[in-house]
């Protein structure tokens, strides 16, 4: 039977997936507030077209 990792492991290994969790939801915010910079680019430019 496999033995799980000691505290310290553990602890480290925590922060990393934290550390990891922070960078996704930052870069989902830069993602979502660069769609919306594009579509109202775009939604206007469709008003002219139209």
């Amino acid at each position: 039977m496999n033995k799980l990792p000691d505290t310290k492991t553990l602890l480290e290994l925590l922060k990393i997936a934290k550390e990891a969790e922070q960078k996704t939801r930052e870069l989902f915010e830069k993602g979502e507030t660069f769609a919306q910079k594009w579509e109202s680019r775009l939604e206007v430019k469709r008003k002219i077209v139209e």
